[in-house]
């Protein structure tokens, strides 16, 4: 055998040893649904900073207590701090409230009075918020994954999972699974959409019920958000 035929033999072996040993290699070893959601659960915990947007479709929003949850733009940054501005319903009224925190300070917009106070967190109607822990039990509570459709930049994965799963977005939650489509970015992993179809909790509407929808919108990966304090 000549010296030229032994490098290419020697060559195509090293090849195939390297192909072998990159467990992510979307070619020899195709992700599943659940292994999409695990990595993406993992990205998403290193996160440092995000924005989100969650609404409703095909019901008013969400009630929690006289109030009923329309709608919310939230930012959450890196330096231990979060803010949220939000859209609530009482009566024929449209109330802007909001909740913020910095550091170990918690400020309330009073919806009532449109005035930011220093506040106890289970004081405010939206205590309850943790963006964060619920896009994490988004990701690692679904259950029955399976792809939906196929693009060349998203993932869209749908599969079932527990209300319960969702009480950091929404407060108290019933007791029975929902219908849930996520949208995950193939180049980063990040999640940037969901959209949770079905009964949340007891004040749902029962005759619309499989037409009730959540939808959370995730942006603004990582960028630089200064959240100040409100009472300046």
């Amino acid at each position: 055998m000549s010296i030229t035929l032994v490098s290419i033999c020697l060559a195509s072996i090293i090849n195939l040893s390297c192909a072998s040993d990159n467990p992510l290699s979307s070619e020899s070893q195709p992700r599943t649904a659940k292994q999409v959601l695990d990595q993406s659960g993992t990205i998403m915990k290193s996160v440092s900073s995000f924005e989100f947007q969650l609404s409703h479709k095909n019901i008013s929003g969400t009630r929690i207590g006289d109030l009923v949850f329309s709608k919310a733009t939230g930012l959450i940054s890196d330096r231990n701090s979060m803010s949220i501005e939000a859209k609530f319903l009482f009566g024929n009224l449209t109330l802007s409230g909001g909740f913020s925190t910095i550091d170990d300070t918690t400020f309330f917009l009073n919806p009532l009075t449109q005035k930011w106070e220093v506040t106890e967190d289970s004081v405010s109607p939206l205590s309850f918020f943790d963006p964060e822990k619920g896009i994490e039990k988004i990701l690692s509570s679904t259950t029955s994954p399976k792809f939906r459709s196929n693009s060349e930049t998203f993932w869209n994965i749908e599969g079932s999972m527990p209300a319960s799963s969702l009480s950091n977005l929404v407060g108290e939650t019933s007791d029975n699974n929902v219908k849930i489509v996520v949208w995950i970015d193939k180049d980063s992993l990040y999640l940037t959409r969901a959209i949770i179809s079905g009964q949340l909790n007891g004040y749902d509407d029962s005759a619309t019920m499989n037409e009730i929808q959540r939808i959370i919108n995730i942006s603004r990966f990582n960028e630089e958000i200064v959240i100040e304090n409100p009472l300046n």
